[in-house]
């Protein structure tokens, strides 16, 4: 079955923890007589995954550009026990020298992506299979049984805003309507400060409980539609809003349930989950009105685990196909027939207003020399830092590799060797960026 990291595992791959000491033995290999050995699962309680589609792809997904560079092999399965199959680890990340974008060049697709996204918990290493599934109700991945639906609606009766003093009880309501409406203002007070909104036809992808459209509705008058991603999440949505919603999403084969055009479009953590991100984005454009914005949010930036610290296999989950910083998060939607108007990155996550035009925008610049150099050096730095915090029993894919990657981890001062001879692996804050 699909395995957590156990907790003390995790404690040490947290980048905000102290450099830990890891042992400086290289793998042994001889116990594995292959990677098939070394990565296996236990399908006892599940049905196992299927072995495909995986696709292995010769041109940047998001700008097609031909010319890239291997900058990491390996997904967070590379710290579980257990994984669906020998190739679940495997994403070749690479650096794409056009638009910037590191992006999977081997990656789940169809059926064996879905089978992923119905064990989304599980394939996070957040729960076992077969195990409770951690989080909150309104946002729970199970499947909603008749008995949820009707606790959904008793609890969604008492409305978003329940009062303090009202004599109601946190377990007759759901806090988590209010929490999402206050966490995403933030993003209809830059939508409200940016554009000339009246009464515009919005589609929001990949909501998490309609915030957003509830507050151009009542704000803008806006007629609003919604994805989830869960069926909770849906339900919730109707029941609270009454807006039109549909759930999944294919993350695939993309496409939108709703009839029409629309002014302004939201989307979620989107790009960076696409399995065909071109594709995603044409289709999002394709159904803008004329002059129509895109709204991205929620994106994850490289900077996270190549100047913070954070580990880059923890970070990099098997649903992230494409990372970013903030420039070349500008030339994917550039590349792709939207200009920017505005963009930011808040706690190392990329938001951007865009507006598309007639097509892809062939005068977007590419990235420079200079830019290719440093990245490729720092995700050099973060891999190898990686490597170092696998946990001693899971290192055996990297015994051909070890002894040089604590030698350049020495020499880039990233670890140290303590005096009983284990290295300890330092925070990368500033280093990376000084590579």
């Amino acid at each position: 079955m699909l395995s957590r990291v156990k907790t003390g595992v995790r404690a040490l791959l947290r980048g905000n923890a102290s450099g830990a000491a890891v042992s400086d033995t290289a793998p042994n290999v001889g116990a594995h007589a292959s990677d098939d050995e070394r990565l296996t699962y236990d399908a006892t309680d599940d049905t196992p995954c299927p072995g495909g589609p995986v696709l292995t792809l010769e041109h940047c997904p998001v700008c097609g550009g031909a010319e890239s560079t291997r900058v990491s092999k390996y997904n967070r399965f590379i710290l579980f026990d257990r994984v669906p199959d020998p190739a679940a680890p495997i994403y070749n990340y690479s650096l794409c020298h056009a638009c910037g974008v590191v992006f999977a060049a081997r990656r789940p697709a169809g059926e064996r992506y879905r089978w992923l996204l119905e064990r989304f918990e599980e394939t996070l290493g957040r729960t076992d299979v077969g195990a409770p599934r951690p989080g909150k109700f309104a946002l729970s991945s199970s499947s909603l049984t008749d008995d949820a639906r009707i606790r959904l609606r008793q609890l969604a009766a008492n409305g978003v805003f329940v009062s303090g003093h009202s004599g109601v009880s946190r377990k007759d309501y759901l806090p988590s309507l209010m929490n999402d409406r206050l966490a995403s203002s933030m993003h209809v007070e830059i939508l409200g400060s940016l554009l000339r909104l009246q009464a515009p036809r919005v589609l929001e992808i990949r909501s998490r409980l309609g915030s957003i459209s509830a507050m151009l509705q009542r704000i803008y008058g806006a007629e609003c539609a919604v994805m989830t991603l869960f069926e909770n999440q849906r339900f919730l949505i109707e029941q609270v809003y009454g807006f039109p919603a549909s759930c999944p999403i294919d993350f695939d084969a993309f496409r939108i349930p709703f009839e029409g055009t629309f002014d302004l479009i939201v989307s979620n953590h989107m790009v960076t989950h696409a399995v065909r991100p071109r594709e995603f984005l044409a289709t999002v454009r394709d159904r803008l009105s004329p002059g129509g914005h895109l709204y991205v949010y929620q994106e994850p930036m490289e900077g996270e685990f190549l100047e913070r610290g954070k580990s880059m296999f923890n970070t990099l989950n098997p649903f992230h196909l494409q990372t970013f910083n903030e420039p070349s998060a500008v030339r994917a939607l550039e590349a792709n027939g939207f200009k920017v108007i505005f963009c930011t990155v808040r706690d190392d996550l990329f938001l951007a207003l865009a507006q598309a035009t007639d097509g892809p925008l062939d005068g977007w610049q590419r990235m420079s020399d200079s830019e290719r150099s440093r990245r490729r050096s720092a995700y050099r730095v973060a891999n190898d830092a990686a490597i170092l915090r696998v946990p001693e029993h899971l290192r055996a894919p990297f015994a051909h590799d070890w002894e040089d990657v604590v030698e350049r981890a020495l020499a880039a001062g990233t670890a140290t060797r303590t005096r009983d001879g284990r290295i300890k692996v330092n925070r990368l804050g500033g280093v990376a960026r000084e590579s």
